[in-house]
């Protein structure tokens, strides 16, 4: 499999046709061969027909004046031969304010031309919703850790604060799925390198690593965000062929660690997962402690911040973008 410029474009198209309410280039679109699928966000919303799909498409389409959509992510295609996927994540316009609609497409090439033989889109929702107390490994390996805490004498300052990095891939089950176990196994191990090599390189220390998610420590704040921006910049550099979709999420936040028989763990641990959690591919966001620690130093930059909910902790938190200089 390889990134596919030319199918990204197509299916950029498709989706500027379906928001501009162009009849011909939606339908147009739609491959018309045994085997096609189509999955909408609305239970009832399932066809295997080409033609049935195309109609109906274009039939809501004017109902709505045209799909009040847009990109909110880049799209990531790929193609292996004559078939190719992509996925993108939108923002819709909705009576009640804007909505997350993602979407993922199949295409064949039918003719010299891609064309769609599968669908699916959905608007996402927590699944605590739904009854499912799942898990990412950022918090799973936040938990873990608070229950068993791991001895950090070393890296912690001498004031007794220790500061905490979460890392993980943004999107990686769906990622998963959409490259295939074998291949997903090849970028995580890759990754996993980048992540451990980079982190001795500023004298970190691999706290906790499940799946593509990393706990590490740092006895400064410096150089946590310091190992934070190389480590973005050498997965770049290492998934760097156009399309890639390996992005990592970071979060970094420094706390007074608990002491108990030399261990320590706690609420900084916890706070720098839900840090993590809530950045976007690509993105590292740093604690208003950090912030703090690092603004009057004038080594590193930061974007505006923004207030954001972290799962399990009450209130509004701050948090603040690291800017870092993409890699040439």
């Amino acid at each position: 499999m390889e990134p596919s410029e030319e199918v990204r474009a197509v299916v950029l198209r498709f989706i500027d046709s379906m928001r501009e309410g162009d009849d011909h280039a939606v339908s147009n679109r739609i491959s018309r061969q045994r085997g096609f699928e189509r999955f909408g966000s609305d239970p009832s919303e399932v066809w295997h027909d080409g033609e049935e799909a195309a109609l109906v498409m274009v039939h809501q389409m004017h109902q709505m004046d045209g799909f009040p959509w847009k990109p909110s992510t880049d799209i990531r295609a790929v193609i292996e031969g004559t078939v190719g996927w992509a996925t993108a994540q939108l923002e819709f316009d909705t009576p009640h304010g804007p909505t997350e609609l993602r979407m993922t497409m199949v295409l064949h090439l039918e003719h010299d031309e891609w064309k769609i033989v599968q669908s699916h889109s959905s608007v996402p929702s927590p699944n605590e919703e739904h009854g499912f107390m799942l898990m990412t490994s950022v918090d799973e390996i936040a938990e873990e850790v608070s229950a068993s805490p791991p001895d950090l004498t070393a890296t912690s300052a001498p004031d007794g604060t220790v500061t905490i990095a979460f890392t993980d891939i943004e999107d990686s089950t769906r990622l998963n799925a959409f490259l295939g176990d074998q291949r997903w196994y090849e970028v995580l191990r890759a990754h996993n390198e980048v992540v451990r090599l980079t982190t001795m390189e500023f004298n970190g220390t691999v706290v906790k690593n499940q799946g593509d998610g990393f706990m590490l420590a740092f006895p400064s704040s410096r150089t946590a965000v310091k190992c934070a921006v190389a480590l973005e910049r050498s997965i770049a550099e290492r998934f760097r062929d156009p399309g890639s979709p390996v992005r990592l999420r970071m979060g970094v936040h420094i706390g007074e660690a608990v002491r108990e028989d030399d261990d320590f763990f706690g609420h900084a641990v916890n706070y720098a997962a839900r840090i993590a959690s809530s950045a976007a591919g690509g993105e590292i966001v740093v604690s208003s402690l950090v912030h703090d620690l690092l603004a009057q130093t004038g080594e590193f930059e930061f974007a505006t911040p923004r207030q954001v909910e972290l799962k399990g902790l009450d209130g509004q938190h701050r948090i603040y973008p690291v800017l870092t200089t993409p890699v040439p």
